[in-house]
C-alpha cells in the first residue's frame, strides 16, 4: 500500500474507533458513569489523605455577611470510609472550634464538635443532624451525604440519566439519584457531572418533588497533580434566600498525615 493511502487508512481506522467510543458512551447508564467517576476516585485519582485552607462567606437573606476561615485534613480509610477533622481560624469568636467526623459507607456518620468556651466535646446525635454547621448552608447531614454519596450503589439511591446539559458553559450528564436508605434523608438528589471530567458542576438536594431544599455549586475546577480540585463552592439554601461561598485554597495531597490526627484527643488538643 502507498504510504498516502496507508495514512489515510491509519486515519480512517482511528475515525472508526472514536465513533464507536462515542456510540458506547452514548449508550450509557448512568450507573456506569457514577461507576466510571468511582473507578477514576479509586485509580488515577486516589489519595490517601488532603490537607487544605478555605474560607467561608455566609450571607444571610437580609445581605448580611460573616467570615470564617477553617483549616482541614482528610484520611481515606479502607472501605470508602473516611476521617476528617478541621479547625476554625477566624474571626476570634470561632477561632480553635474543632470538628471531627468519620463517614461510613451505607450508614451515618460519627461526629463530633469541640466548643474551646466550654473546653468540651459534644457528639452530634440523631437528633441535632439537621442543625446548621457553624451558621453555613449546610447541616451536619449534608456534609456526611456529600463525603459518602460517592460510594453509592443501587442499594443506596436507584439512578436515572436524565441526559445532557451545560451547566457555566460545560457540557454535563445530569444524573437523578433516588435514595433507598431512610438515613440519607432526602427524596432525591440530582447531580450534574462534567461530561469530561466526571467533577461534579451541580448538585440539587430536594426534601419533595417541587423546588430543590438546597443547591451546591462548584467551579474554578483546577488540577493538582493528577486530581481536578474545584477551588470555588456555592451552597444555597432556595427558601432561606441564604447561601455560603467556600473559596478553597493550599490543597496537598499525600502528606502522611498522622492517623492520630484524628481523634477527640487531638480535637480537644486542637491548633494551641
Amino acid at each position: 500500500m502507498r504510504p498516502r493511502l496507508a495514512a489515510v487508512a491509519v486515519a480512517v481506522a482511528v475515525a472508526v474507533v472514536l465513533a464507536l467510543a462515542s456510540a458506547a458512551r452514548a449508550d450509557e447508564t448512568a450507573r456506569q458513569i457514577l461507576d466510571r467517576r468511582k473507578t477514576l476516585d479509586d485509580t488515577t485519582r486516589h489519595w490517601d489523605d488532603r490537607h487544605q485552607k478555605m474560607k467561608l462567606t455566609i450571607f444571610d437573606r437580609r445581605g448580611g455577611e460573616r467570615v470564617r476561615e477553617i483549616e482541614l485534613f482528610d484520611r481515606r480509610e479502607p472501605g470508602d470510609e473516611q476521617k476528617t477533622i478541621l479547625f476554625f481560624l477566624a474571626p476570634a469568636e470561632v477561632k480553635g472550634t474543632g470538628f471531627l467526623a468519620f463517614t461510613h459507607k451505607g450508614r451515618a456518620a460519627d461526629q463530633w464538635l469541640y466548643l474551646p468556651e466550654l473546653q468540651r466535646v459534644r457528639q452530634i446525635t440523631a437528633r441535632a443532624r439537621n442543625e446548621s454547621f457553624m451558621g453555613t448552608d449546610l447541616s451536619y447531614h449534608d456534609l456526611d451525604l456529600i463525603q459518602e454519596m460517592t460510594s453509592w450503589t443501587e442499594a443506596d439511591a436507584r439512578s436515572t440519566l436524565r441526559g445532557e446539559a451545560t451547566v457555566d458553559g460545560t457540557p454535563t450528564y445530569a444524573i437523578e439519584e433516588t435514595p433507598q436508605r431512610e438515613d440519607i434523608g432526602y427524596k432525591k438528589v440530582v447531580v450534574w457531572l462534567g461530561r469530561d471530567d466526571l467533577v461534579p458542576r451541580r448538585l440539587e438536594l430536594y426534601e419533595d418533588e417541587a423546588e430543590p431544599k438546597k443547591r451546591v455549586v462548584q467551579s474554578d475546577i483546577k488540577p493538582i497533580g493528577a486530581i481536578p480540585v474545584p477551588h470555588h463552592v456555592e451552597v444555597a439554601t432556595l427558601a432561606a434566600g441564604s447561601h455560603t461561598v467556600i473559596e478553597i485554597a493550599d490543597v496537598q495531597f499525600n502528606q502522611r498525615l498522622d492517623p492520630e490526627l484524628f481523634s477527640q484527643r487531638y480535637l480537644e488538643r486542637g491548633q494551641r
